[in-house]
């Protein structure tokens, strides 16, 4: 007769099985899908789609990191990334921990964009934590990539029975593969492929942190998870597969402790809500700063345009210049925009002021900028066709 696995006395809470009779977390669900399709639906230039890319690419992979202690920001990755800087010997640690995260997030995007059966087995979770602990200095117990093979702790909590580990990793790639099967279906409508998607990326998150399969890495490795499913899940965009490692570490302590509730008092519903809220906070975010940057491109054309009806040459130029660099959230004094660039300063450079009078005044003719209470606006809310009326705006 078989002995019961010892799990089912250490880890009650590891059942495989979830409920999701919340009215709030469906409603998340919906939002969030209503903003993935809208993200996904959105143009922008390729260098602009690229630049973004990089930006959300290296705030994941710095999120993931710091919630595991690394303290690099998002500004030193950057220059690190660009060769800008070298980190002393001592933290040299510090970088290949987020290069290794970097690297992990780089090749599901492109397995994702290969337009590849994405199928969890053991092997492909395994793989994962080989990437983040790559080049690592670990303890002798701990090997990259393997299970653990003696009880371990992270702080307070007591990780599976060793003697258990390969049962429940294999259970829980089924488990979660069995979620995922509708997307595989054509006919599987787009709310219901995000539902499936955003359930076993959360859930197999939350899974991979109870059952501690590894000796190092084992937060990595499921925020990994989490965000290959949801890149994979024919919905979600990449710039937005790897949001949730940002909100996990933007409210790290809220993290742990939902983490620990959903353990301690078997609350995965409330896991669940706690990063379906999070997603939408962080995709409303994410929709400003792409709709600011479509803004700003919608504003240079019409620029452009309009600064056709003047006559070619330096005076064009130096208008079109000035209104380029007008700043968006403030006004300025007339005698600020000499100042406002060193192209501008040097463009200036021997001009009188009335020269600067005169160019103010044509693009005020324009509609390029206005003027109230002494100061000059931009003219950029021409752009915001849809918006509705605010209040105190500049007239």
């Amino acid at each position: 007769m078989n002995q019961p696995r010892r799990y089912l006395e250490t880890h009650p809470w590891i059942t495989f099985q979830y409920r999701l009779d919340q009215d709030r977390l469906w409603c998340l669900l919906g939002e969030a899908t209503s903003k993935c399709q809208h993200l996904s639906g959105t143009p922008l230039q390729p260098a602009l789609a690229m630049d973004l890319g990089q930006v959300y690419l290296v705030k994941g992979a710095v999120a993931t990191t710091a919630i595991e202690g690394n303290s690099l920001n998002e500004d030193e990755v950057h220059e690190l990334l660009a060769s800008k800087r070298k980190l002393p010997p001592s933290q040299e640690y510090l970088q290949r921990e987020v290069e290794n995260v970097i690297q992990g997030l780089r090749r599901i995007d492109d397995h994702a964009r290969a337009g590849e059966p994405f199928v969890i087995t053991p092997e492909w979770i395994k793989e994962q934590n080989r990437i983040v602990l790559d080049g690592l200095d670990h303890e002798e117990h701990i090997v990259p990539g393997e299970y653990i093979r003696v009880q371990l702790f992270a702080g307070s909590y007591k990780a599976a029975p060793p003697e258990d580990v390969e049962l429940l990793v294999d259970r829980l790639c089924a488990w979660l593969n069995e979620l995922l099967r509708p997307l595989g279906m054509p006919d599987t409508p787009i709310d219901l492929r995000f539902f499936h998607a955003f359930l076993a990326a959360t859930l197999g998150h939350l899974y991979i942190a109870w059952i501690h399969p590894f000796g190092d890495g084992n937060g990595r490795t499921a925020r990994l998870l989490e965000c290959a499913v949801l890149a994979h899940s024919g919905v979600v965009p990449w710039v937005s597969s790897n949001l949730l490692s940002d909100h996990y570490n933007r409210t790290r302590s809220r993290y742990y402790q939902r983490l620990d509730m959903a353990s301690r008092k078997q609350d995965v519903l409330g896991f669940l809500t706690y990063s379906a809220q999070g997603y939408v906070d962080m995709l409303r975010e994410q929709i400003g700063r792409v709709q600011a940057e479509q803004r700003k491109v919608a504003w240079i054309n019409f620029v452009h345009e309009m600064m056709q009806k003047v006559p070619e040459g330096a005076a064009q130029k130096r208008q079109r210049t000035v209104v380029l660099c007008m700043p968006f959230d403030r006004g300025i004094r007339t005698s600020e925009i000499r100042r406002l660039t060193p192209e501008l300063a040097e463009m200036y450079a021997g001009k009188t002021e009335k020269t600067l009078t005169r160019d103010v005044n044509r693009l005020r003719d324009l509609e390029l900028i206005r003027r109230a209470g002494g100061l000059l606006y931009s003219c950029i809310d021409k752009m915001d066709a849809f918006l509705p009326i605010a209040k105190n705006c500049p007239p």
